[in-house]
């Protein structure tokens, strides 16, 4: 049942990822700049802390669950995540694609 609750999560964080990209017809006249600020905003902003607000159990903080363990796993891969992502847009650069 776990498999299948973390496969949920991932469909929706892949789902919330694609469909950031929805208004870009409506903000055309905007810089890239103002898009990418705003953008940024939600999603490094906004979105975790209602995300935490969910995934925190009532009663329970967020240095409560750093003393359970798991958290330097979870920054070590989130750092992996932004070199990754950094890389990839790189690498489309160069290629020409982008």
């Amino acid at each position: 049942m776990e498999i299948l609750i973390g496969l949920l999560i991932i469909a929706i964080g892949s789902f919330c990822q694609s469909s950031s990209y929805v208004p870009i017809k409506k903000v055309e006249e905007w810089s890239w700049e103002s898009f990418w600020l705003i953008q940024g905003v939600f999603a490094w902003l906004v979105f975790p802390f209602l995300g935490s607000l969910l995934g925190v159990p009532q009663g329970g903080s967020l240095p409560g669950l750093w003393g359970a363990g798991g958290a330097g796993m979870s920054i070590f891969y989130g750092i992996l995540w932004g070199v990754g992502g950094l890389t990839f847009g790189l690498s489309m650069r160069y290629l020409g694609v982008a």
